[in-house]
């Protein structure tokens, strides 16, 4: 009897759940998993002595100088978020190694959380919660003065499937949304939306170019006192920034889902009473984290089998 070839491994980084999904996808298929955890570099580089064929990753920051390390085997990296920004595209594109992603998953999770930290900060439920629970005050009053949603201006930067998902939501209980497309002159400006709107929601992929958008001299256009909405990327928003502007009523409220060095939170924008935070679980839903593993996975098996991947990272 001959022995059957050994299966070449995928490698793919611990996110903590079980792989049942994976695995089911790749029974058939002369491929096995590999489960690695983030690790300095030469441990990482060690991962690579098996001389895997494709990576999966979420987290791990792909960089030049570990891509140009990687074994000729690997043919494929496929990062398991919407966005690529961990990975070092043009050492890829060097080593013809094909990088994909999954831009189209959890688009209507991603929005509906969006509209439940737009309401949940907008009726500041959360402080009513903590002076009931914390400090046994049944107070209407203790929130301040509080707006009907449907006298407020609704910003929303980034207009691709999750924003506009968002906006389509959030239309019937806004006065007005006002919208920019960095790629569509039509749209409103970013002045604009600073100096109008009363709800400014993030929903723009991270780049080198749009590094703290929300900064100090884009704050002090904020004319309207704004709730500010983060469920796109950390560093879009500039920390040290969007604290003083909470300190100073600037910016009135900040419910975010991302944030700067996560899970390393600002130790004084945990203390503030004017912050909502959630931990990067936007996206997280039961159908959502199904898609995106199957997807993964299955753009993996595409390019492995000599095919083009149904979402490779634009060029």
């Amino acid at each position: 009897m001959v022995s059957p070839l050994p299966k070449q491994q995928i490698m793919m980084e611990y996110l903590g759940e079980d792989h049942s999904i994976e695995n089911e996808l790749l029974q058939t298929t002369p491929y096995e998993l590999k489960i690695i955890k983030r690790s300095p570099i030469d441990e990482l580089l060690a991962c690579f002595s098996s001389m895997p064929v494709a990576l999966i990753s979420f987290g791990i920051p792909l960089t030049a100088e570990i891509i140009s390390q990687m074994p000729s085997s690997i043919k494929v990296i496929a990062q398991r978020a919407a966005g690529y920004e961990n990975v070092d595209v043009k050492m890829c594109r060097q080593r013809n190694i094909e990088v994909c992603y999954v831009p189209d998953y959890g688009t209507n999770t991603v929005a509906d959380h969006a509209v439940a930290l737009v309401f949940a900060v907008q009726r500041r439920l959360l402080t009513f919660h903590k002076s009931i629970v914390d400090m046994h005050v049944w107070n209407r009053r203790i929130a301040g003065q509080l707006r009907n949603m449907d006298t407020m201006t609704l910003g929303i930067i980034g207009c691709g499937r999750i924003g506009t998902c968002f906006a389509n939501k959030m239309r019937p209980f806004v006065k007005q949304i006002l919208t920019h497309n960095p790629k569509d002159s039509t749209t409103s400006t970013l002045k604009e939306i600073f100096e109008q709107c009363d709800i400014i929601s993030l929903h723009i992929p991270y780049t080198s170019a749009n590094h703290h958008l929300i900064s100090s001299e884009t704050i002090a256009q904020m004319k309207q006192r704004p709730i500010l909405i983060n469920v796109s990327r950390g560093n879009l928003v500039d920390t040290k920034a969007l604290i003083q502007a909470l300190k100073n009523g600037q910016i009135s409220y900040a419910a975010l889902d991302v944030v700067e060095n996560e899970p390393n939170i600002n130790e004084d924008l945990i203390q503030l009473d004017n912050v909502l935070l959630t931990p990067h679980i936007a996206w997280y839903s039961t159908e959502s984290e199904r898609s995106l593993r199957t997807k993964s996975m299955i753009d993996v098996l595409r390019v492995l089998r000599g095919e083009k991947p149904m979402y490779p990272v634009p060029q």
